[in-house]
Parts: C-alpha cells; sequence; structure tokens
C-alpha cells in the first residue's frame, strides 16, 4: 500500500442542497448531491490540495454509499479503509444558507439503520493501516456515539504509538450530544490530550476550556497536550499557537458564495500544508487562503481550490 500524508477517520454521507446561498432546500429549483459530512468535505479538500490522502470509514450497502465511494476514488482519495455495511443505509444531510449566512441542517441518520460509521472497531483496523499515514486525523463527530468513542480514543492512542502525528477538530453540534455541553467538553478534552495538533474556531475553544478570550483558550488548549493550536475566529483574526510562540494572522477578505465548509477546508489547508513542509505559520496563512476561496464559490467539490491557486492567491497579497 502507498504511504499517504494524511489518514482520516469520519462519517461519509450525501449532503442535498442549492447551489448557491440565499434560497432554502424547498425554493431552490435546482437542488445538488454532493459527497458530505465534515471528514468527507475535510478529505475532499485535501486531495485537491494535492495532499496523499485515505479515509477511514463505513458506509451503508445501498446507491448512496456506493455513489460516494465513486466520488472519493474520482477525487483521488484512497478508500482501502472503508467497509460496506449490510443492513445499514447512508446517512444524507438536507443543508442550505441563507442571505444572512445562516446554516441550516436536516440529519437523516439513525441508530442501528441509518449509521454505519457506529459499527467500527479499532481491533478491525491493522497497525499497518495507521503506520501508512504521516497524521492521522479525528473530528467531533467520531466521538459524539458512546459506542464509537472508545474506538476512536484507542485509534488515537494506537497511531501516536506507532509514529503517527495526530490531528484533532471538534466541528461541535450541540443537539448531537446526549449528555450536552458538559459531556462534549468532557470528551473534546480526552481526544486533545491524544493530538499534536489541535484545529478550531473560537466558539469551541471556549467551549472546551472555558475561556473566553481566544488566546488565553488557545494556551489553555496547549496545556492538554497539542504542540500546535489554531483557533480561527470568523471574520477576526486566527491566533496560531506553534511551540510556545504566538501568532495572529490577518482575515483574508473574499465574498461570501456558500458558507459551508470553510472550516473543514482550513483544516485541509493547515495539514496540505503542513506535510509539505511549510512551518505552522506559513502552514495557517496557506489554509486561510484556501478557505477564502472555497466559500467564494459554489459548494461543488470539483471547485475545491487547489494547491497552485492558493498559492497564487497567497503571492497576490504579500
Amino acid at each position: 500500500m502507498t504511504a499517504l500524508d494524511v489518514l482520516s477517520l469520519g462519517m461519509m454521507m450525501g449532503e442535498v442542497a442549492p447551489p448557491r446561498a440565499g434560497a432554502s432546500v424547498a425554493e431552490s429549483p435546482d437542488l445538488v448531491l454532493f459527497p458530505s459530512g465534515s471528514a468527507t468535505i475535510f478529505v475532499m479538500a485535501l486531495a485537491k490540495l494535492g495532499a496523499r490522502v485515505g479515509t477511514l470509514s463505513r458506509v451503508g450497502d445501498d446507491e448512496l454509499g456506493r455513489w460516494m465511494l465513486e466520488r472519493a476514488h474520482a477525487a483521488g482519495i484512497d478508500t482501502s479503509g472503508v467497509r460496506t455495511v449490510s443492513g445499514q443505509l447512508t446517512p444524507l444531510a438536507l443543508a442550505s444558507v441563507d442571505e444572512q449566512g445562516k446554516k441550516r441542517y436536516a440529519f437523516y441518520r439513525f441508530d442501528g439503520t441509518c449509521d454505519p460509521l457506529a459499527t467500527l472497531r479499532s481491533a478491525d483496523v491493522e497497525d499497518a493501516t495507521l503506520r501508512r499515514a504521516r497524521v492521522f486525523d479525528v473530528g467531533e463527530a467520531s466521538l459524539r456515539s458512546s459506542v464509537l468513542r472508545g474506538e476512536t480514543l484507542d485509534l488515537m492512542e494506537r497511531a501516536r504509538a506507532l509514529g503517527c502525528a495526530v490531528c484533532y477538530t471538534p466541528n461541535y453540534r450541540a443537539s448531537s450530544w446526549k449528555g450536552g455541553a458538559e459531556e462534549a467538553m468532557r470528551v473534546q478534552r480526552e481526544a486533545i490530550a491524544r493530538c499534536d495538533v489541535a484545529l478550531m474556531n473560537a466558539e469551541e475553544a471556549e467551549l472546551i476550556t472555558g475561556e473566553r478570550e481566544v488566546l488565553r483558550a488557545a494556551a489553555a488548549l496547549t496545556e492538554l497536550g497539542p504542540t500546535i493550536v489554531a483557533v480561527t475566529d470568523g471574520s477576526h483574526a486566527t491566533t496560531l499557537l506553534a511551540d510556545g510562540a504566538v501568532t495572529t494572522l490577518p482575515v483574508v477578505p473574499t465574498t461570501v458564495v456558500f458558507d459551508i465548509g470553510a472550516g473543514d477546508t482550513f483544516h485541509a489547508g493547515f495539514l496540505a500544508a503542513w506535510t509539505s513542509g511549510m512551518d505552522p505559520v506559513e502552514s495557517a496563512h496557506f489554509a486561510l487562503h484556501a478557505a477564502a476561496l472555497k466559500i467564494s464559490r459554489p459548494p461543488d467539490p470539483s471547485l475545491n481550490p487547489t494547491r497552485d491557486e492558493v498559492l497564487a492567491a497567497m503571492a497576490e497579497r504579500r
């Protein structure tokens, strides 16, 4: 098996959405089906940025699952870590963004029927699979379920022991945690203690640390374990702590067309740059430009920015 820059654990799902902001699902005459789920948006963006990326996941034994795998293959994503689960359906979401940027989601994902990722077990993942990757990547969605949580934390520990860097990114959905914010904070602190790189937004940093000021929150996160922490803050500057040094990175101006996937693309941009040899500061600059390009375009994954496009955008602003 070929070496990978990143192996990402996460859910694969379909998303039905209008191709632009400003219309609800019911109002749009031209809905489009996209590969989705935070982990899938991330790996699609990462592959387009030129990284060698694989996904560790499960899909249902249905037409949507087969479609997802076909799209992943076409995007250049290694899916040897994906299994089809008999008797289950692949999850689906409806999503839209209004003219003010407010996002709406309706998730069709049900325990035992439409949640194939919950069947993944750490014991089924061989050491050789983890060793292929320089970075093992995990998101919050793999920790929400008490069933999958232990498997995910075990995989993080195993990957680290095998020499992989571990990256963790919250993509917090309050309604998805049966134990509420208290449970989410406790579990995510456990995950961050097992990672080397943590990337998140300011609201997530506050939830996990209890600190409202971004720099204090970022510092508190590094105390939990990671040596690199980046905290984005919407229209405000991004704060990066890397090996004890603090850097503040300005916002990259852009015209928003569809504001879903910015965080996932920042995540992809950072790891694409970091695994290619850029230092953490340059990697964060690269990630911000990648995210700005992403939200300036319709949500079709084929329009994800390339590495050359991001580098050109960075050069224009120097």
